[in-house]
């Protein structure tokens, strides 16, 4: 039934959405500092990177598949540098909350910032193909399975990044400074942490 592939593919969506790692930092951070539209617009970014990802595995694209396999290491540096820079940027937010009553252009800038952070991380499309096989679904889907599958694993990615964004733009005004600069420490330490060890492991390989 068309039903049971897009149900399994929320399921995918949801067990790669809520890990929430330094997409998921940067959302709670941004959510913080300006508001609930730039929190989720970056959870839409990482959700669209996840979408051509999942079509390639799906599809069975091969040739992005190999060009990503081979341009692998350089990749992950690059993407480990970017996350690394972002986490210091949280990190030097030390001063008193400020919170922004419009994002004004900064809404692109999230959304684009995510999309290229999770787009320029090739492990993902491995790791869709990782949960295919878990789930048991073969390369035998026709055209309307395969585009049901797809739309689930995006519906389950939006559905985590929206309940992450709205939790933390709920407890957004009740935050005090200390608890806000506590906050920027763990995130800013998580995202430069995540960042360097991409970074490692792109020289290593």
């Amino acid at each position: 039934m068309i039903a049971e592939y897009f149900c399994k593919g929320m399921l995918i969506g949801l067990i790669f959405g809520v890990p929430a790692g330094a997409i998921g930092a940067l959302t709670i951070g941004r959510t913080l500092e300006r508001g609930f539209a730039a929190g989720f617009l970056t959870g839409i970014g990482s959700s669209i990177a996840d979408l051509i990802y999942s079509s390639v595995g799906v599809f069975g694209i091969t040739v992005v598949s190999d060009f990503l396999s081979t341009r692998h290491s350089v990749l992950q540096m690059i993407g480990g540098i970017l996350i690394l820079l972002m986490g210091f940027d949280i990190l030097c937010k030390q001063k008193p909350i400020t919170i922004r009553k419009k994002s004004g252009g900064t809404l692109t800038f999230c959304f684009l910032s995510a999309f290229t952070t999770a787009l320029i991380n090739p492990v993902t499309i491995f790791s869709f193909m990782a949960a295919f096989a878990a789930f048991g679904i073969s390369g035998g889907l026709d055209f309307r399975q395969r585009t049901f599958l797809i739309a689930g694993i995006l519906t389950g990615t939006l559905c985590w990044w929206l309940f992450l964004s709205g939790i933390t733009a709920h407890f957004r005004y009740r935050l005090t400074d200390k608890l806000y600069r506590c906050l920027n420490r763990v995130l800013g330490s998580l995202m430069t942490g995540l960042g360097m060890i991409m970074i490692i492991q792109g020289i290593m390989k």
